[in-house]
């Protein structure tokens, strides 16, 4: 792009702002990912243990989904933002009656986040999604990140 010429503002904007997807979505969508991996496995799964015939039923809790593995990255193009979420749901109700609704991408999260845990036991906070965006908003690896994308994008003129 830096020995390109543009003719007019707008094509010069369309052409950056074509690389800025392709940075958010080639450099900087992978690192955040991976932070919101960490965040999940030390901020949700190492800090709870399932109690022994704990359960409702008098079993003990079994983890049916692992979130890390239901992570979807979404670029939202007019916005240049990464929204990255685990698209997992919470499972069908355990007792008659009780329910969880909101059942849209990242509402799981968003649940074990709350601490508003209903009918589960012993629920308490666990921000993974708050602490992975302090994470993100002060990792030097994103900002390598962004700074090899622009090299690889627009290349070394900048």
């Amino acid at each position: 792009m830096a020995d390109r010429f543009f003719s007019n503002w707008e094509s010069l904007t369309n052409a950056v702002d074509a690389k800025a997807i392709n940075i958010l979505k080639k450099d900087v969508a992978p690192v955040a990912k991976s932070i919101l991996e960490k965040h999940i496995k030390s901020d949700i799964y190492d800090v709870y243990t399932p109690k022994t015939n704990g359960w409702v039923d008098g079993t003990t809790y079994h983890r049916r989904y692992a979130l890390e593995q239901g992570i979807t990255t979404i670029v939202q193009k007019d916005k240049h933002t990464i929204l990255i979420t685990s698209n997992a749901t919470a499972s069908p109700a355990v007792l008659k009656g009780w329910s969880f609704r909101n059942r849209y991408p990242g509402s799981f999260l968003k649940l074990l986040e709350s601490g508003n845990m209903g009918i589960w036991r012993g629920g308490f906070p666990r921000p993974a999604v708050t602490n992975t965006q302090a994470e993100i908003d002060s990792s030097k690896k994103i900002e390598n990140a962004i700074k090899n994308g622009i090299k690889r994008e627009i290349g070394s003129c900048i």
